[in-house]
């Protein structure tokens, strides 16, 4: 059977170099924003976060008395982002409150339509039933 032994580096003559001292870390302080391009902001415009909100609600509760400002707002706050006026950090946000208002005022539009249209079979239906 063989033997195994293990190796210590300390083992042997004694003059063993200290180890090397631990890296210095000097952290560089933050870089202020500059105050000549107002696109370099930290978040969301509120423009752009309104539209959103005013999309989410279009769902919830107001219908097209929401749908048609978030869609308006979002694509004014998209031009304003793709000219420099606005945060980059809005995009998203101004961009789903823009196509929420979209679709809600086609669903609206669809559902208008088919009411009137059922509407219409019940009036003209009902004419034939009396007596």
């Amino acid at each position: 059977m063989k033997s195994y032994s293990f190796y210590y580096q300390d083992s042997g003559s004694g003059n063993i170099p200290p180890p090397p001292p631990p890296p210095s870390f000097s952290p560089q302080p933050p870089v202020p924003p500059s105050s000549s391009s107002p696109n370099t902001g930290g978040g969301a415009s509120s423009n752009a976060i309104f539209a959103l909100v005013l999309g989410i609600l279009s769902y919830i509760i107001c219908g097209l008395f929401a749908a048609i400002p978030a869609w308006v707002i979002g694509k004014k706050e998209l031009n304003e982002i793709n000219a420099g006026r606005s945060p980059e950090a809005g995009k998203t946000l101004a961009t789903i409150g823009m196509w929420l208002g979209i679709i809600n005022v086609i669903l609206s539009i669809i559902a208008i339509v088919a009411v009137a249209f059922l509407f219409m079979l019940g009036v003209l239906s009902s004419s034939d039933f009396d007596v």
